[in-house]
């Protein structure tokens, strides 16, 4: 052949290479880019924010690029990164292998209707007609962080400042947890070793520093979980009754809302709870066997929507009910020392502040969940009361075109 007509053909088929190494590339780069914008979308959306009162180390965050060929990498050699999970972990549970745990709630009462603030009018005059002393009226709580007997309990529905209180009881520079300690959930935690007849902290109870310090918990708050396994002490058959039993002179707390916004919170936070917390999980639509459930029952069966996250009447009635049990308990249980304050009342800094002895500064306004962090382009869950950074909008572009 002649060889000016083979260096011909070489410089062709190189320059078909070329060329097709170049549109070969050029795919690549855009397939990158729409799999990080689908990463995107994907964090945005409801999923995570269904975490959102779940600690940030429980929500799988996406790895970053160099991450990922870390990951790889010692994926090759052998190596794992990931932690082990802690002892209270929902991974030991699912709903083919937890049976749903019974459940109760009062069917109305005066004592539901009443405001927080009239409550405590009439919880204070009893414990006084029964010459129980109340703590921060007592001079050995003068030297101490906050007035109230330990374990501080808080029975507060999620969406009814949780952190908020959580934070609050930091402030004051004791050990306070939202959700989770380091052993894992508070609300499994609890949830074992009520059915084991243990104290509701046991195992769950202590706070390890790095340096191997160990601190006792104080302070616990959003200690229920939608499931499986699905369990709130406040609800569930028994649990009050084992905080009792464990804790006679300890103190449960409660944060009350206005009933109609947190139900318009809760059901507009996410349709996925609602179903959990219906007949997906916890079964608190009445549809357990049991005393008291046709009632419950037939509320939701007659409650106007079709899926659970629209039947706002009844997780109103809910809210209100869950309220009532705990009044009444506290009015039988006069040895634990109950507080409750309205998240609406303008006077809510100033009641704690007289309760606990924490000053009214360290009342915060406080959203968990990352999501809430990202709209509002901010580094911290809390801040005080009118200094909440506003609202961004996430799909707007920089002036760089960003």
């Amino acid at each position: 052949m002649d060889p000016s007509i083979t260096r011909t053909n070489n410089r062709t088929v190189n320059f078909r290479f070329i060329i097709v190494s170049a549109i070969s590339f050029f795919l690549g780069l855009q397939f990158h880019h729409l799999k990080a914008l689908f990463q995107i979308n994907l964090l945005d959306s409801d999923a995570t924010e269904y975490l959102a009162w779940a600690p940030d180390e429980f929500i799988e965050k996406p790895q970053r690029e160099s991450d990922q060929d870390n990951h790889h990498t010692n994926k090759r050699k052998g190596k794992r990164n990931k932690k082990p999970l802690p002892r209270y972990h929902d991974s030991n549970y699912t709903k083919d292998s937890f049976e749903p745990l019974p459940w109760s709630l009062p069917e109305p009462s005066s004592t539901r209707y009443q405001t927080s603030e009239e409550f405590m009018v009439d919880y204070i005059a009893l414990k006084r007609a029964h010459n129980i002393p109340l703590p921060w009226e007592q001079d050995k709580y003068e030297e101490d962080q906050v007035t109230l007997p330990r374990p501080i309990i808080g029975l507060n529905f999620p969406k009814s400042a949780t952190l908020t209180m959580s934070e609050y009881f930091k402030c004051a520079g004791i050990v306070s947890q939202h959700t989770a300690t380091q052993d894992g959930r508070i609300g499994i935690c609890m949830m074992e070793n009520h059915l084991a007849d243990k104290p509701p902290m046991e195992g769950c109870n202590t706070e390890r520093s790095k340096i191997g310090d160990t601190k006792p918990i104080e302070v616990i708050f959003d200690i229920g979980l939608q499931g499986p396994p699905c369990y709130y002490a406040s609800v569930h058959d028994g649990g009050l009754e084992n905080i009792a039993k464990h804790y006679p002179e300890g103190t449960i707390m409660l944060v009350t809302r206005n009933a109609k916004k947190w139900a318009r919170s809760i059901t507009g936070w996410n349709g996925r709870i609602m179903n959990l917390w219906a007949d997906e999980s916890c079964h608190f639509d009445g549809s357990l066997e049991g005393e008291g459930m046709k009632y419950w029952a037939d509320q939701f069966a007659s409650a106007s929507g079709d899926s659970p996250r629209q039947k706002m009447q009844y997780w109103i009635e809910f809210y209100e009910a869950h309220t009532q049990k705990i009044r009444e308990f506290a009015l039988k249980h006069l040895s634990l020392t109950y507080v409750e304050v309205e998240l609406e009342n303008v006077k809510m800094a100033e009641q704690l502040e007289q309760y606990t002895g924490v000053k009214q500064s360290c009342v915060q306004v406080c959203h968990p969940g990352p999501f809430w962090i990202r709209k509002h382009d901010t580094t911290s869950k809390c801040h005080p009361p009118g200094e909440e950074p506003p609202e961004i909008d996430l799909d707007a572009k920089n002036d760089d075109d960003s």
